[in-house]
């Protein structure tokens, strides 16, 4: 979501429009939970793959094939964290200095683009889960699985980009609001 015009411009949004803002964010906020759980899963495995294999000279391939799922995964949960928290690379250097009315159409564009990209990417999804039936390797899963959290994060991808859209339009939110600090949000962590 694009920042408010004001600060009280948040309690103007709509309530559902709200709603729908704090579910996104949970959503987020839950697959950032998963992200760092992979992350352990991931840790453990190989370690565990490590001391077996430098202590009893045993070494488990089945933990190379489950650490490059979940690593798919985590990325694939991650691309959904990063875009709802602005993460991605924008231009506001650039845009913040637009005049208000060119950045409204620049804010409807870029909404505009991120939807026709994840409407691209689900409209391929139903025939690309049908072609990935067969199971993986070493691992008892059908290969689909490896791509149900691309699928995931696309269609919140696209609902986050749809309020986007519908609240610059709307003019509940300004679209690359100007920034008054030098230094960008976020920035220095």
């Amino acid at each position: 979501m694009q920042q408010p015009s004001t600060s009280s411009a948040l309690t103007e949004l709509p309530r559902l429009v709200r709603a729908l803002n704090r579910w996104l964010d949970g959503i987020a906020f839950v697959f950032k939970v998963a992200i760092s759980a992979c992350l352990a899963v991931m840790v453990v495995l190989n370690l565990y793959n490590v001391i077996s294999r430098s202590v009893f000279g045993v070494a488990y391939g089945w933990i190379f094939s489950w650490t490059m799922l979940i690593f798919a995964w985590m990325l694939l949960l991650g691309l959904y964290v990063f875009i709802r928290h602005r993460r991605d690379v924008v231009v506001d250097i650039f845009m913040a200095r637009l005049p208000a009315m060119l950045r409204r159409v620049a804010g409807l564009f870029t909404c505009v683009v991120g939807i026709a990209v994840m409407l691209a990417i689900l409209r391929g999804a139903p025939a690309l889960l049908q072609l990935q039936t067969a199971m993986m390797d070493t691992i008892d899963l059908p290969i689909y699985v490896r791509s149900l959290p691309l699928f995931i994060a696309a269609a919140l991808i696209l609902l986050h980009f749809t309020l986007d859209f519908i609240c610059i339009a709307c003019g509940w939110v300004e679209a690359f609001p100007r920034q008054d600090d030098a230094v960008e949000k976020g920035a220095i962590e």
